[in-house]
């Protein structure tokens, strides 16, 4: 008897959950898009897209969204028209059952800033894609200027690795790594506010305090080139001073050239 009321008590249970499964998803089948909420992630260090941007893209440009049934729209092609978007790193977008569009979007965070010799910006994240500044919103990154080569095939790529056949593109990529040991290191990132590459494709080090230039030259033996400068700071301008010197050169191999003023 107890085993015949346990298989019934299961049977209704087992009722009860397909019948509650199949009026929440006959539910969600009708439940219209009501609103379009947008959560911006650290708009502080990455504030090239305003709210107003992504609603933009998802609401005007996709006409079947608001007031349209959550179950009919395409997710999955939302996120991806959003991550063609060259600001935005990560895109997500899911719905609740009060018919709100949750859109959660991380905007890429710039590593350097660099302007070509003909005055157009472009930022570079730590991973090397490119995207261009806009007139809203100027970060306080690194910047890198002069000698870059800049041409079609800098408008037709989304990020560096996509020129790894193109040596042309070459300081582009060895800017981002000589930027990317500069940030990482707390006293290179307060000392060091420029990179230049001059027109014999040296990079040149424009620092905060001193009004010295540095030659590092290419990036080869950088993290090398780094130490000596740092000797050279702790062991010479602790006696010579910092305004002793118009130039450091540390291009060559085991040894640091200084050309008094």
């Amino acid at each position: 008897m107890k085993k015949a009321l346990t298989i019934i008590v299961n049977v209704l249970l087992l009722a009860g959950v397909l019948f509650s499964l199949s009026f929440t998803s006959s539910r969600e089948k009708e439940l219209l898009c009501t609103e379009v909420r947008i959560n911006m992630k650290d708009t502080l260090n990455a504030g090239f897209l305003k709210q107003v941007d992504i609603e933009n893209a998802l609401i005007i440009r996709e006409a079947e969204v608001l007031g349209y049934p959550i179950s009919n729209i395409n997710i999955r092609s939302l996120e991806e028209k959003l991550l063609d978007i060259a600001y935005i790193s990560n895109a997500e977008i899911y719905s609740n059952l009060s018919g709100v569009l949750n859109v959660d979007v991380v905007q890429r965070r710039p590593l350097v800033r660099i302007i070509t010799s003909k005055q157009r910006t472009y930022y570079l994240d730590r991973e090397g894609y490119i995207f261009p500044g806009t007139a809203g919103f100027t970060p306080h990154v690194l910047i890198a200027n002069g000698y870059f080569t800049e041409d079609k095939h800098l408008q037709e790529v989304k990020a560096l690795y996509e020129l790894k056949e193109n040596d042309d593109y070459k300081e582009w990529t060895d800017a981002l790594k000589l930027a990317s040991f500069i940030q990482e290191n707390p006293f290179w990132k307060s000392q060091i506010v420029q990179i230049y590459r001059n027109s014999k494709g040296d990079f040149e080090l424009i620092p905060r305090v001193g009004a010295h230039q540095i030659i590092f030259g290419d990036v080869n033996d950088l993290e090398m080139k780094f130490k000596k400068l740092k000797t050279l700071y702790d062991e010479g301008f602790k006696y010579e001073g910092w305004n002793k010197y118009e130039k450091i050169n540390l291009k060559y191999n085991n040894q640091v050239i200084c050309t008094k003023r």
